[in-house]
Parts: structure tokens; sequence; C-alpha cells
């Protein structure tokens, strides 16, 4: 008889548990994005210290923008990142030397990575793209000054690192104007990759610079964080030389009309 009432005992506490902890998976796993930030095994973002105070604002942008990330600094791989520390100066060549001349310095851009971080939220003083004004088609239309590309306004963003994961080769990123030339994409309702950003290219020559990243070093660069009702994965794609590069998947919450183009304007 003791035996009987222990086991029903057991019973009603296996399916109290049951029914608890389901519900509790699955609110647990409510917090978790199903595109996690994945980085390559030699690579870890830093834990980033010497955040200035995040501006309240996320753009919500009513057309696609106008793309640029400054490349702010090169850092060894690290564990701990301060921003406030003043950054050391980038070493920047001119887009026509050719880096196999300099025979000490083995190179290749077989390993970089692009890598965005999710865990921190940053700020990020937007500024006028003036390349879009200065360097796109020569014609009335395309120098339509847009509000959302000529804002200057604190607004929230997120780290983005550029990795050489080699040993032992130098990589080379190519730059225009201080900004290595990447744009956001997202995927649009019928799941296809869609850029929401485009870029200006400048026709003046000494406009492109490369700078070198040494083994084991990052670039570090931010992204603007949008807002809008519409969350879809999104990525960042980079234009390096001859390579084109991904980063890992994220998930954001952005505007529909950012996949079209402000009216007038001819990409």
């Amino acid at each position: 008889m003791i035996m009987k009432h222990l086991l029903n005992s057991l019973r009603l506490i296996t399916l109290l548990l049951i029914t608890v902890a389901i519900p509790a998976l699955i609110v647990l796993s409510s917090f978790y994005s199903p595109y996690p930030p994945a980085s390559p095994a030699s690579f870890r973002p830093p834990a980033i210290k010497g955040i200035a105070p995040v501006s309240n604002l996320c753009l919500t942008p009513a057309y696609m923008l106008n793309a640029w990330y400054n490349l702010e600094r090169i850092e060894p791989f690290c564990e701990v990142l301060d921003l406030g520390k003043k950054e050391k100066k980038i070493s920047w060549h001119q887009f026509y030397e050719d880096p196999s001349s300099e025979k000490t310095t083995s190179f290749s851009n077989q390993s970089l990575a692009v890598i965005v971080d999710t865990a921190y939220e940053l700020n990020m003083q937007k500024k006028p793209i003036w390349a879009r004004y200065l360097f796109h088609h020569n014609t009335v239309q395309s120098r339509l000054l847009l509000q959302d590309d000529t804002l200057v306004q604190a607004v929230k963003a997120f780290p983005v690192y550029i990795a050489n994961l080699s040993k032992s080769q130098t990589a080379e990123l190519e730059t225009q104007d201080g900004s290595v030339i990447m744009v956001l994409e997202a995927m649009d309702t019928d799941h296809h990759w869609k850029p929401i950003e485009y870029w200006s290219h400048s026709w003046c020559g000494n406009s492109y610079f490369s700078a070198f990243l040494p083994p084991e070093h990052f670039a570090f660069t931010r992204g603007i964080k949008c807002s809008g009702d519409f969350m879809t994965p999104c990525r960042l794609k980079l234009s390096n030389r001859e390579d084109t590069l991904y980063s890992n998947t994220f998930r954001m919450g952005i505007s529909l009309q950012q996949f079209r183009k402000a009216p007038g304007m001819e990409r």
C-alpha cells in the first residue's frame, strides 16, 4: 500500500515538473535569437569598456541609406577593448602601392572574417556622407540633399570587427576616404537577401587607401542600429578588392521602405 502511494506521488510530481518545465523552456528560448552572434574559432569579440553614454535614437530610415563604416582602429586580438583609450595611428597606403613589393612581409586576404557583435549597444555620431553628392552621378537629381544622408545626430550602433585570423600573413583592407567598403543587407518578405544600404564610389584616386591588418589583429568600426516593425535577418557585405565577404547573420527590426531607393535617386 505504501509503495502504491509512493508511485502515485512520483507520477504526480513528474507530471507537475513536465507541466512547469515545458512552458519555462519556451519562455527562456524566446530570449535567444535563432541567429546568434557567431565568430570564427580563433577570434572571440572582446568585452568592451569605455563606452560613451548611448543615444536613445534608433534610426527609422524612410529609404535605403548611403553606407559609411569609418575604420576607427586596428588592434591585436584581446579580451578587453577600451574605447576610451586613444587609438593608435593607422598606417595608410595609396591604392597604387603594391604590397607584394615589401619583401619582408607575407600578404594574404584569405583569412579575413567579418563579425557583428550584438552583445553590445554603442553610441555613434552619424555624419553627412558627402561622397554621395560629390562623387555620384553629376546630375541635378543626384545632388538632391536627403535628410537621412545629411543627418548629424548621435544614434545607436553595434560593434563590427574585421579580423585577420592568419597567424603569419598580413591582410590588406581597401578603404575609401577612411571607410571600409561595406553595405548592410536584409532578408525581404520573400526571403531573398537585398541591400538596405548603397555605396557611393569616388571618382578621385586619392580617396582610395589601404590599411594593413597584421596577423591576429582586427579592424574596428560601427554599424547603425535601425528600428522598424519588420524583424528580419541581416548581414554585412564587405567588398575588399576582388573579394566579397559576409558577416554572421543577426536579427534587427527595420522598415520595409529601406529596401527602396529614395525617389529620383540612382544607385
